[in-house]
């Protein structure tokens, strides 16, 4: 049934896997598509024994193909698990190679199986359930599991990966309309492949075919990014019969033109095996109503195919602007600012589903530090341009609602002025902004609706155009609204493509080509790029520099990492290469409340607040300085080696990839006597900051305050203590115990806890302003301190993803596998009594997105689940597993403020502390 067939190998530089790919004969068509799908990527199937060698045995032939191979898929039918079948034999020469399977096996259920039925090494997988196209599902899993294993090792930075092998080479295309009155215009062909062609007069019915385009247009079903009105009634797509009419016109009209001869002699002389390829340009500066066309969906009849359906033809939008033409010169690593808005007054968008594929389809990169990704959440104008400020990014990538009201694009953004709240912007505003961040700012990709859509009358009114005529290079935009979940699967696959060396509108035809195989039949025509760059390259990457390459194997890096608190050592990010069983060297306790960065800053809340208010009350400060011994104190964390404080220069080991760090060898540091280092000078705050805050917290202003007061303490630690203060300090204290006790009042606990975190910041107090503080917010904080989960109330659940086991479940739960039977039963019995959500039959099969109850244990007054962090999560990821909202990754951070001094940095072995909470963010 098996033999090894020919490898096509791509030209990406990654070497594919062997695969041996076990089925039922019964099911040979579907076994055979995915065979040729895997091929077509690279990698080595083997698949059938139709070219088995003559006098060769067959048994050592499948046992040796197993032995040879990296991943064994099993697609699971009540044929290929009978007894008797040879696929049984197959499946247990599998066993024998990988007794713990790992990523090596994967089990996909291909027709439904009783249970029963399947061999348990099978079960004890988590077995792939398609949700659409079965072997499309398939194909994308392996592709995920070749990266993840080929990708190179965290302690050794590479660059990203090359252009492919010797590149596609584009020739140009040019096509240029103008208007000439009456309805006719004008086409020319200044640049082509076989040659230019002067204008010449063409004639088409634009706006009836925009009508007819639009006549029978559905309505889209679930989410979509579409501003107007607040609901997606507005949200149409056109009909596929529509779309491939309106393209049939748009192909004839040019094709069947005076210079249609041009075009078809161009599209002869592409030659994918050669590289060969031709880009198209559709120039429509002087013909603005045609840029409301969708060229993207130019169709040929004769071949009963889409033109820009594949990456040898990519299509870009081209406008005359008189602006030079951008530099290419960029310093890694590449730098991805990710901005949100998703204010509460729209609808809701799968804001978690799209950044979790953007960090997945980057994984590589952003392992080997050649790429690094910012986030912004609640993105306003002000947040939006300070974070361009400060972390340069070279692309910007927007989530969020679009439209094109009247003549003129929109995005909306969160309002500043009032949180939670719609900012509308037009496009001619956002490009303004932009314009000033030009140095770096290549790309823009805006993922919500209608960015690309054009004025009739003015080339430059949609939002794409006005950003492309300030000088921004390249820029992806929605030209109709779309599905929540297209825009996720876009930008997903347009970055994978990018990643992968391709020139941008190459990508974006790759990323278009992936949504029509998935089923998007009008959707993958949606985005248009409208570029300035002749050949589609936007970075020219310098080497990176010595400090950059340090950077090392962060998911999601910070421009500027704060600096660890006097007497604390922090290990270096190279620390992620420590085992996952341990965490790495030099995590210490930074304090309990750590300042918050001005851009996104999360709260401070309760579980923090109780240690503080104790720090306070026993006269120690633990902010941004050496922990000193407390007692007891709500927030448990993992014990840390005793270090002397003000340790400076830490010198710290980090094992190889082979070697476990031993559990009593203290970590060598380089310790300076006290003694020698000269007493620092207190620097004074600023009195008028202070007198404002003050009499900004009597007014009730708390939340122009506290940005300023953090603003102080990032600046220096000591701005608010008695010693830079003086005479200031117990007013600015009494201001902010008071207006914490107002919104604790008020039930504001998140306001409360930032407040009290600034209390924390000031102290050590004198006997009578601690007494003041406890008498006022302790009552509070006894109220308000969650308690563990009952019936009725909110649990932690864990939710289980592709690939999961309970093995590995019970491993980030509990810190040890073999406790999984005791997580099954407390699941189950949890279950029972209506706090759980399923009820587990058999322990070897889970299925993704099944909700598993997480065990609480009580510690310091207060019910918590310890999650041990496994290499490569994130707390966005964390938050999205255990709560089921990726942006609950702040109250993580903001409870294990003690352990994080920074949310981007987090290591294998580390221990979090979660809690139950109700659904906030």
């Amino acid at each position: 049934m098996l033999a090894i067939l020919r490898t096509v190998w791509p030209l990406t530089a990654r070497p594919g896997l062997k695969i041996f790919l076990s089925y039922a004969s019964d099911h040979r068509p579907t076994a055979e598509d995915l065979c040729c799908r895997l091929q077509a990527l690279g990698h080595e199937v083997f698949f059938d024994r139709e070219d088995l060698p003559a006098g060769r045995s067959f048994d050592d032939y499948i046992r040796n193909a197993i032995e040879e191979s990296d991943l064994f898929v099993f697609l699971i039918s009540p044929e290929s698990v009978a007894d008797g079948r040879y696929s049984r034999t197959e499946l247990k020469l599998a066993s024998r190679k990988w007794p713990t399977p790992g990523w090596h096996v994967l089990p996909v259920e291909l027709v439904s199986t009783p249970i029963e039925d399947v061999p348990a090494y099978l079960r004890s997988l988590t077995v792939m359930q398609a949700e659409g196209n079965l072997v499309a599902e398939v194909v994308i899993e392996v592709e995920d599991r070749a990266r993840a294993q080929g990708q190179p090792a965290a302690s050794a930075p590479v660059d990203a990966p090359p252009p492919e092998s010797s590149g596609v080479r584009y020739r140009s295309v040019q096509l240029r309309f103008g208007g000439s009155g009456a309805g006719g215009y004008s086409i020319s062909v200044p640049e082509s492949p076989a040659g230019a062609g002067d204008p010449d007069a063409w004639s088409l019915d634009a706006p009836g075919l925009e009508n007819a385009l639009w006549a029978n247009a559905r309505q889209i079903e679930g989410s979509a990014r579409r501003a107007t009105g607040g609901v997606d009634v507005d949200a149409l797509l056109p009909r596929p019969e529509d779309v491939r009419e309106a393209g049939k016109a748009l192909y004839s009209a040019l094709f069947d033109s005076a210079l249609g001869g041009r075009l078809a002699d161009s599209l002869r002389t592409i030659d994918p095996q050669r590289g060969e390829g031709v880009r198209f340009v559709i120039n429509t500066t002087d013909a603005p109503e045609l840029a409301r066309l969708p060229w993207e969906f130019l169709y040929s009849p004769a071949k009963d195919d889409f033109l820009f359906s594949d990456r040898m033809k990519p299509v870009v939008r081209w406008l005359d602007v008189d602006e030079p033409l951008p530099s290419l010169a960029a310093e890694r690593p590449l730098r991805l600012l990710i901005a949100v808005a998703a204010p509460g007054d729209r609808p809701g968008l799968e804001v978690g589903e799209e950044i979790a594929h953007l960090d997945r389809a980057l994984d590589e990169l952003t392992a080997s530090g050649a790429v690094r990704i910012e986030r912004l959440q609640h993105a306003t104008l002000e947040s939006l341009d300070n974070a361009l400020l400060k972390n340069r990014p070279h692309a910007l990538h927007f989530i969020g609602h679009g439209d094109f009201s009247g003549d003129e694009g929109v995005l909306v953004l969160e309002s500043d002025a009032v949180p939670g709240t719609s900012d509308v912007i037009a496009g001619r505003q956002l490009a303004m902004l932009l314009r000033n961040h030009l140095t770096s700012l290549r790309l823009v990709f805006l993922n919500s609706c209608m960015g690309a859509t054009a004025s009739r009358s003015d080339p430059f009114g949609g939002v794409a155009q006005s950003l492309i005529r300030r000088g921004i290079p390249a820029v992806v935009a929605m030209q109709f609204p779309i599905p929540d979940k297209a825009a996720v699967a876009l930008s997903r696959h347009f970055y994978r493509y990018l990643a992968s060396g391709q020139p941008v509108d190459a990508a974006l035809n790759s990323a278009r080509a992936f949504l029509y195989a998935r089923g998007y039949e009008v959707e993958w025509g949606a985005p248009a790029l409208h570029m300035r760059t002749p050949d589609g390259r936007l970075f020219d990457m310098a080497p990176a520099t010595v400090e950059e390459d340090k950077t090392g194997p962060q998911r999601a890096a910070v421009a500027e990492k704060p600096q660890p608190p006097a007497g604390v050592i922090a290990a270096e990010p190279q620390a992620v290469a420590v085992s996952a069983t341990r965490p790495p060297p030099g995590t210490t306790v930074s304090g309990a409340a750590t300042a918050a960065k001005s851009s996104g800053r999360p709260g401070v809340w309760i579980g923090v607040a109780v240690a503080v208010l104790v720090a306070i009350a026993v006269g120690v400060t633990q902010f941004m300085g050496g922990a000193r011994d407390v007692g007891e104190v709500p927030v448990t964390v993992s014990p840390v080696p005793d270090i002397e404080p003000e340790v400076e220069a830490p010198v710290i080991v980090v094992p190889g990839p082979d070697k476990e760090l031993d559990e009593d060898v203290r970590l060598p540091v380089e310790v300076i006597d006290q003694e020698q280092l000269p007493t620092p000078v207190a620097p004074v705050a600023p009195t008028d900051v202070i007198d404002a805050a003050i009499a900004g917290l009597q007014r009730g202003e708390t939340e122009v305050v506290i940005p300023e007061l953090y603003e102080l303490v990032e600046t220096n630690p000591a701005a608010l203590s008695a010693e830079s203060l003086g005479g200031r300090h117990s007013d600015l204290a009494e201001a902010l115990a008071l207006a914490a006790e107002v919104k604790f009042n008020g039930g504001d606990y998140e306001t409360g806890m930032e407040l009290l975190g600034m209390l924390n910041a000031m102290g050590p107090f004198d006997p009578d302003i601690d007494a003041l503080i406890i008498d006022r917010l302790g009552p509070y904080l006894e109220t308000g301190a969650p308690a563990a989960a009952g019936p009725g109330e909110p649990a932690l659940m864990y939710t289980v993803r592709q690939g999961d086991t309970l093995w590995g479940i019970s491993r980030r739960l509990t810190g040890d596998p073999e406790n999984w039977p005791v997580l099954l039963e407390r699941n189950n019995a949890a279950y029972e009594i209506g706090v759980g959500e399923t009820f587990i039959e058999n322990p070897d099969r889970i299925y993704p997105g099944q909700r598993i109850f997480a065990p609480v244990s009580d510690g310091a007054g207060r019910s918590v689940l310890e999650y041990h962090v496994l290499r490569g999560e994130s707390l966005w990821r964390i938050a999205e597993r255990i709560y089921g909202d990726p942006l609950l990754w702040r109250q993580i951070y903001a409870d294990n403020r003690a352990t994080i001094t920074d949310p981007d940095l987090i290591y294998p072995g580390q221990v979090l502390l979660l809690r139950p909470r109700a659904d906030r963010r």
